[in-house]
């Protein structure tokens, strides 16, 4: 009885281990394809090299369609984000002005 209960205790083991190592490779490949994102987010083309760059990933089979889309998604949202931080505020109308003078009431 007792080795029949090591070889489950075994097993388990196993199976979060390796599940653990799917979990951290996934997260190495997610890692590879933020760095090359990153290097080609400022250029002109950027959503179709993004685009493509996922294709790429799913082809060769490094990461699902819906986690390819995701992640494009949540590029473009994030390079969005950083356009509009960059640019001033600028207020829809002119701040008003006081202008206070010394004048002798005579």
């Amino acid at each position: 009885m007792a080795e029949s209960e090591n070889l489950l205790q075994k097993a388990f083991y196993l199976g979060v281990g390796i599940a653990s190592y799917a979990v951290e490779k996934a997260n190495d490949k997610f890692q590879e394809l933020k760095q090359q994102a990153e290097k080609i987010a400022f250029t002109p083309d950027f959503p179709q090299q993004l685009q493509k760059m996922a294709d790429d990933m799913v082809n060769k089979g490094k990461m699902t369609a819906e986690e390819a889309r995701t992640f494009v998604d949540e590029m473009l949202k994030q390079q969005n984000q950083n356009l509009k931080n960059d640019t001033p505020n600028q207020p829809s109308q002119p701040r008003p002005i006081e202008i206070i003078t010394d004048e002798d009431d005579n």
